[in-house]
């Protein structure tokens, strides 16, 4: 648990500097740009996204799976690493390219400005994908710390090119902030590549179709996860409205984001403890890293809801007001969607793939047809709905397969008296934001909530004395000590590490 809990601490700080710089960016997006450059700029971002993870083949899965196990040597790695992305290359090569007869398309019916903003979107893509490899070989192999500095280089880059370019160039210099974030992740690849011989690569016919099934699963969950829903909005109304649901799925998927990070080191971490038959220590950790979990994301979910109609405006001004009730059901809903991420990564750890992908593909087809008619009567609003009622039938389906197939369960009791406590944080923060309103209302309310919320889990006693036990180890292992004055009072107020 504690290499998986250190991996979380290095991804997880990396990870709140990218939810910062990237909220930053679509802050800006809005401000600079309004409701439809705002549409323009995220439908554009997500089919380059869209189309670079489908590029990829399920590759970056394989190697952030398997890369560990070719040992010590530097050139079983390399050979394996090669391998796979000789593989893993051209189809994100075209895929990316693709995008340039796009753009010249809508130079001819349309403008050159939204022309430009298509063929940023294919450098965008190829970017993302020779990241999203690159930084999995790093996380298979425990380069954390790495892999962390490239994602922060990256941030440092994004906000600055995105306010430049979206002042001088519109949506398509935006554009080019959210490629100067990926394009650090995806240098490092020499490395892996430096030596090496490709046929001397232990590759196995699971590890192939891991790859396959999970590519597979990977698409799927991209429809499921991320914004599928433009296509939905653009189609039945303008790009206005995707404009204002981009605005609202901001904040959710900063939670989601940041439940990405928090379990980066999950698969690899439960990998290893599958693999070397560490049931008891595994069934721990499965548990624990859902309890971790809940415990960080309940309170932002709950009291991100309530606090939603103060936030749109001050974030990205009035002209947003239609996203505020779609905003408020997404963050809510955000919790079930963060929270599949560790059953995941136990199904994943267990080579499940297949499972996934049934399940993946029956919430795609629930996603689609829901939409399809729902969405063109009630907009926004009904898709939102549709995404929660998604995630929380994936959320609870996982959780009883790892419970009834995998051995794995989860401690209820301890999650109810989070969820208990996360109840309690939600309604201070909306007792005061009702009070006083306006800045004073919000600022004084997220201070607030969070004493509440710390006091209810000790009451509750939502924290088992094993688990204080451990992050006292690891902020004594890990913390600076300049900050360990700070930290060790505050986990005192969860509870003693005394059992008993």
């Amino acid at each position: 648990m504690q290499s998986i809990l250190s991996a979380s601490l290095f991804v997880s700080a990396s990870g709140i500097i990218s939810l910062i710089a990237g909220f930053a960016s679509s802050v800006i997006v809005a401000r600079m740009l309004g409701a439809e450059g705002t549409g323009l700029t995220a439908l554009a971002l997500w089919v380059a996204i869209t189309g670079s993870i489908i590029a990829t083949r399920g590759i970056p899965a394989v190697v952030l799976r398997y890369i560990g196990r070719q040992g010590e040597m530097v050139e079983a790695r390399n050979g394996f690493t090669k391998f796979f992305y000789k593989k893993f290359i051209w189809p994100v090569l075209l895929v990316s390219a693709l995008f340039l007869p796009y753009a010249l398309y809508t130079y001819q019916s349309s403008d050159l400005n939204t022309a430009l903003v298509w063929a940023v979107a294919g450098l965008t893509s190829l970017a993302y994908g020779q990241g999203h490899f690159v930084m999995a070989a790093d996380h298979g192999l425990g380069r954390y710390f790495g892999a962390a500095k490239k994602t922060v280089a990256g941030c440092f880059l994004q906000v600055p090119v995105t306010i430049a370019g979206a002042f001088f160039f519109g949506p398509a210099g935006a554009m080019a902030g959210y490629l100067a974030r990926h394009v650090p992740q995806a240098f490092g690849l020499r490395t892996y590549l430096s030596s090496g011989r490709p046929e001397k690569a232990e590759i196995s016919d699971q590890m192939i179709r891991y790859g396959q099934s999970n590519w597979i699963s990977i698409i799927l969950d991209t429809l499921i996860k991320t914004r599928v829903e433009f296509l939905f909005l653009t189609f039945f109304f303008t790009v206005l409205q995707v404009g204002y649901f981009a605005a609202a799925v901001t904040f959710s998927s900063l939670i989601l984001q940041l439940a990405m990070y928090l379990a980066a080191g999950l698969t690899p971490g439960f990998g290893r403890l599958y693999d070397d038959k560490a049931t008891q220590q595994l069934k721990t950790s499965y548990d624990r890293s859902m309890r971790w979990l809940s415990m960080l994301l309940v309170p932002i979910s709950f009291g991100g809801a309530v606090i939603m109609p103060l936030l749109i405006p001050m974030a990205f001004g009035n002209d947003f007001m239609p996203a505020i009730p779609i905003a408020v059901l997404l963050v809510f809903f955000s919790l079930p969607q963060a929270l599949y991420s560790v059953p995941l990564a136990a199904m994943l750890a267990f080579e499940n793939d297949r499972r996934l992908v049934y399940m993946n593909g029956a919430a795609a087809a629930a996603l689609v047809i829901l939409n399809l008619v729902f969405t063109p009567f009630y907009g926004g609003i009904g898709a939102a709905v549709i995404r929660g009622v998604i995630g929380v039938s994936i959320f609870l389906w996982l959780v009883i397969h790892c419970h009834k197939r995998l051995g794995l369960a989860i401690d209820l009791s301890s999650q109810i008296r989070i969820l208990i406590s996360g109840i309690a944080c939600a309604a201070s923060a909306y007792a005061i934001v009702t009070a006083v309103g306006g800045l004073g209302g919000l600022l004084l309310s997220i201070p607030v909530a969070a004493v509440v919320y710390a006091v209810f889990l000790r009451l509750t006693k939502s924290v088992p004395a094993s688990d204080l036990q451990v992050i006292e180890s690891a902020v004594e292992k890990f913390a600076p000590a300049r900050f360990k004055p700070l930290l060790k009072p505050a986990i005192s107020l969860l509870g003693t590490s005394t059992p008993g």
